[in-house]
């Protein structure tokens, strides 16, 4: 007669099968055999090799049970079975079975989880649709905003290589997880995303390819239009002949001077002085009013010792990434995204402190921004679409990162991981 443990267990929900460690199956409940299509009366007393030479198709589900058998392991999986050209999800649990302290079997609890797997499929293939939504979203919008910079047009594309690259190197070499998450799409997103406030910058600054930019213009408008009334003059006063053509010399000496220096990488000391000693030159207006060569704002500009801007043009350009803060701000990154608008909008600090825009120092950087940060300035220095200089090679740019590494800028053990990677080459 069944003891009232016995019913429970043959009424229960889950299914029951217990084996003895010599591979025999000792009880099964029905719905145990109704997991795997049988009746108990096909199950009990049977060995678990036979039914697996009845189950070709299921070499998975039984070797986890003979593999907890004979290694009297615990087991928790979910795995899928076959029947009649159908699949279901069983999850599979076992535990020791005692009646002394000896083990003499295996407890086997199966849990049919098909509706439930199935569920999960169905929304990991819509949230799958959703980040690839998210994703092409992402890329065209970025594809925009960089076609329409003149130096900045592959920048972001070419960063993300190169993090794909250098983050497949470390799974492969085992050391991914040791660093930051096994998922590295929400880092490849962050890169995507980090210069998205340039939105917000005007162009007319952030494409300024030149000292002067759009100013040139009418520095050489004026220039044209001094030498035509200097000319003009000529006539008008021939006893002031010799002083109006020396006029009309200093003049296109000076221009020659703006032009050289507005493109120019690079302005020492002489060039500069001799650009503030030009700026007073006297110029007429088509008006005959008399007024300098350039403005304080022209000057300013045109003697900027290194690269196209102003400091207060730099500082504009400087708050692309408070922009990216806040536009990502607006978005609602949740589980392993969270982090994104962070490792984004970190991308110019520096870990001694000197970098913008919230002066942040080592230990408040995490290791994903730190990665961004070095690969950004490595792009910046190799990129051949800007127009303000020339491309450096790849191993000059590394001496400048090593340089900034040993002034405590950057990170000294993801720069030379990087580097011995090699996924910083073009090819």
């Amino acid at each position: 007669m069944e003891s009232i443990y016995e019913r429970i267990i043959h009424s229960m929900s889950e299914g029951v099968i217990v084996i003895l460690f010599d591979g025999r199956i000792d009880f099964c409940n029905q719905a145990a055999a109704s997991a795997v299509q049988r009746d108990t009366s096909q199950i009990i007393g049977r060995s678990i090799a036979e039914l697996m030479s009845e189950f070709e198709e299921n070499d998975a589900f039984f070797e986890l049970i003979l593999d907890a058998v004979y290694s009297k392991k615990k087991v928790s999986k979910t795995v899928p079975f076959f029947t009649n050209d159908d699949m279901k999800y069983l999850h599979v649990t076992t535990a020791l079975l005692t009646e002394s302290d000896k083990g003499n079997g295996l407890v086997i609890v199966i849990r049919d989880m098909t509706e439930e797997v199935k569920l999960f499929i169905s929304n990991k293939r819509l949230a799958n649709q959703v980040i690839n939504l998210m994703d092409s979203f992402v890329e065209v919008m970025v594809t925009e905003i960089e076609e329409k910079s003149t130096y900045n047009a592959n920048h972001t594309k070419r960063m993300v290589c190169y993090a794909a690259s250098y983050l497949e190197k470390l799974r492969e070499e085992g050391k991914l997880a040791d660093v930051t998450n096994e998922n590295i799409h929400p880092l490849l997103m962050s890169i995507w995303l980090h210069d998205i406030g340039k939105l917000l910058v005007p162009p007319e600054i952030l494409d300024k390819a030149t000292r002067l930019g759009d100013g040139l213009t009418d520095v050489l408008h004026r220039i044209e239009t001094a030498q035509l009334m200097l000319r003009l003059k000529m006539y008008q006063e021939p006893e002031k002949k010799g002083s109006h053509e020396a006029q009309i010399r200093r003049i296109g000496e000076a221009k020659k001077l703006i032009l050289s220096c507005n493109s120019a990488g690079f302005l020492d000391e002489g060039s500069i002085a001799k650009l503030r000693e030009a700026a007073g030159l006297t110029c007429l207006t088509a008006d005959g009013e008399s007024i300098p060569l350039l403005s304080d704002d022209e000057l300013e500009n045109l003697t900027v010792v290194r690269g196209t801007l102003t400091a207060d043009e730099r500082k504009i350009v400087e708050s692309h990434v408070a922009f990216t803060r806040e536009l990502l701000s607006k978005m609602e990154f949740r589980g392993e995204y969270k982090q994104v608008p962070k490792w984004a909008a970190g991308h110019h600090e520096m870990l001694d402190g000197s970098g913008y825009p919230d002066k942040l120092k080592a230990d408040s950087i995490p290791w994903e921004t730190r990665l961004l940060t070095i690969i950004d300035v490595y792009d910046a220095l190799t990129a051949e679409d800007r127009p303000y200089k020339p491309p450096l090679p790849p191993e000059k740019a590394f001496e400048i990162l090593r340089d900034m590494s040993a002034q405590g800028k950057i990170d000294w053990e993801i720069l030379e991981s990087f580097y011995q990677s090699g996924a910083w080459k073009r090819e």
